[in-house]
């Protein structure tokens, strides 16, 4: 089997149990055992569990980078695309929120960090497609910045481990709900 595939089946092994345990609980032991090799042969791969992680978070982050390019190119209305976007990344990060992420938010605030800046950029992205939505008469005249800050604000208060756990709302709800709110506001038309 060549490297990379080797590689990728290790990173299999290890999101499947990662979605379901999170980074703490998983340990090392229990990889070499889902993929019936030894940890010496795992660690000439990945020297640890944090490079492991990092690895995890590189392939998410390209399969989201990909995906996104593929709605942009496939649509052309603005306000589609933000909500396309959103849903993806809502299917897409949903399994990941609950017990992995939260755990690397925690156990390794530098990826944490990465994560957010990644979140953050996609994000950001809403900027220029409000500004898009403003040209073609979809959106009301608002500043796109402070729309996106205004949305970004609320995805990172929303998205908040201990606000989901006190209001027991799913990652998926937290996210179609800033959504629905941003895009129709909260006020009941007259």
């Amino acid at each position: 089997m060549s490297k990379d595939l080797t590689k990728e089946r290790i990173l299999d092994a290890v999101s499947r149990r990662m979605l379901k345990s999170g980074y703490r609980k998983v340990t090392m032991d229990e990889i070499a055992r889902d993929l019936t090799m030894s940890k010496n042969t795992i660690y000439r791969y990945f020297p640890s569990k944090v490079e492991i992680a990092e690895a995890l978070f590189e392939r998410l982050k390209n399969e989201i980078n990909h995906e996104i390019s593929l709605i942009e190119e496939s649509h052309s209305d603005p306000y589609e695309i933000i909500s396309k976007n959103v849903f993806f990344l809502q299917q897409r990060l949903s399994p990941w929120y609950d017990h992995f992420l939260v755990d690397v938010k925690s156990e390794l605030p530098d990826l944490w960090s990465r994560f957010a800046a990644f979140r953050n950029e996609k994000i950001s992205r809403i900027q220029s497609l409000v500004e898009q939505g403003i040209k073609k008469g979809q959106f009301r005249k608002v500043n796109p910045a402070l729309a996106v800050r205004l949305y970004m604000g609320a995805v990172d208060e929303v998205l908040n481990p201990e606000f989901l756990a006190k209001e027991r709302i799913s990652f998926s709800d937290a996210l179609q709900g800033v959504l629905e709110i941003w895009s129709n506001g909260v006020c009941l038309k007259k």
